[in-house]
């Protein structure tokens, strides 16, 4: 007994002293909707591991497939606590953060490439602007680690041009670009990644607006055999983390955060155009019709769209007009 007693007495005296010193290990539980061999699944196991490299003191654990919370909750559950880190693509989180739009104004100009959207979503005033909206949620906005690629169309049925998903009811890739589907005719349908293949198949919708990397990771070729090469639009995944969770961090493990998350951008950014062409190619391979769109007809589709970029402005004030403005110089387009 006395034994028991001594070794307990060493254990909690080696539990005072190592909580005394900070020592002890943080968890942080990281969450995401990704496969976990999908690119972005990949990046979000990259920052995790930039992480826990950095600071001994922290242990960032990934949770993908929405096994830990579903895409559309990101923004909720973050800022609840239930999950301390999430990675989630912009448009999920238009409804509830407008400000989030201007990465999904649709059918953008090609011009509107990664590069662009990198542009746009790493100037620093559009970083302020982001933290500043996201901090009355409770959240710390970390910035964005990698790109959508193009959101384009897949459908069950051939199809010949954009204008023929008039009647149909569709997936939509969330925010504007989900109005801009409305706006050609078609209905709009909230579903997470993972449910997907089982709409198709079933035919709760006729098609869906996705990247290639979900189209081929997820199997869809399946259950929609018709690309309809259109790009609804082109949008960052953020990095959302509890904002309570970050500030009561030290500032060697906000530090190690922050430069996790430069590094997990600089190889997202290097890894990410090879990734994309290949995915492409399985993409075209895959399908059983590819539909291309032609120039004329993109530009007629952004005149289209031109009453929702002004939507845009109008909903979100003088912030919505600096964003668009910057848009608007990244792609080369006039006001």
């Amino acid at each position: 007994m006395a034994k028991k007693m001594f070794l307990s007495a060493v254990l909690l005296a080696m539990s005072t002293l190592t909580a005394t010193n900070g020592w002890a290990q943080q968890t942080l539980r990281l969450g995401h909707y990704f496969a976990t061999e999908d690119f972005r699944g990949l990046t979000a196991q990259h920052f995790a591991d930039q992480v826990n490299e950095r600071a001994d003191d922290l242990n960032v654990e990934v949770y993908p497939n929405e096994s830990l919370v579903k895409g559309r909750e990101a923004l909720q559950a973050t800022s609840q606590g239930v999950v301390d880190i999430y990675s989630v693509y912009a448009g999920y989180l238009s409804g509830q953060v407008p400000l989030i739009n201007v990465f999904s104004l649709p059918f953008p100009p090609p011009a509107y490439d990664d590069k662009a959207m990198y542009k746009l979503a790493l100037d620093p005033k559009t970083v302020a602007l982001m933290d500043k909206t996201f901090a009355k949620f409770g959240v710390k906005y970390l910035g964005v680690i990698n790109s959508s690629g193009p959101a384009q169309l897949f459908l069950r049925n051939p199809v010949e041009s954009v204008t023929d998903i008039s009647g149909r009811k569709l997936r939509g890739a969330g925010g504007l670009s989900d109005v801009a589907l409305r706006k050609l005719g078609a209905s709009v349908v909230l579903l997470s990644a993972a449910e997907q293949f089982l709409a198709l198949q079933t035919g709760t919708v006729d098609g869906i607006s996705t990247t290639w990397s979900s189209y081929v990771n997820y199997g869809l070729a399946d259950v929609a055999p018709t690309y309809l090469a259109a790009t609804v639009v082109r949008a960052p995944y953020l990095l959302l983390m509890n904002k309570a969770k970050f500030d009561a961090l030290n500032d060697a493990q906000r530090k190690a955060i922050t430069e996790a998350v430069e590094d997990t951008v600089n190889w997202s950014r290097k890894n990410f155009a090879a990734e994309q062409d290949e995915l492409h190619q399985k993409v075209v391979d895959q399908a059983k019709n590819v539909v291309e769109v032609s120039a004329e007809q993109n530009a007629e589709l952004r005149k289209q769209m031109q009453p929702i970029y002004e939507s845009y402005v109008e909903d979100n004030g003088e912030a919505g007009a600096q964003l668009m403005q910057r848009w608007h110089e990244v792609t080369g387009t006039d006001q």
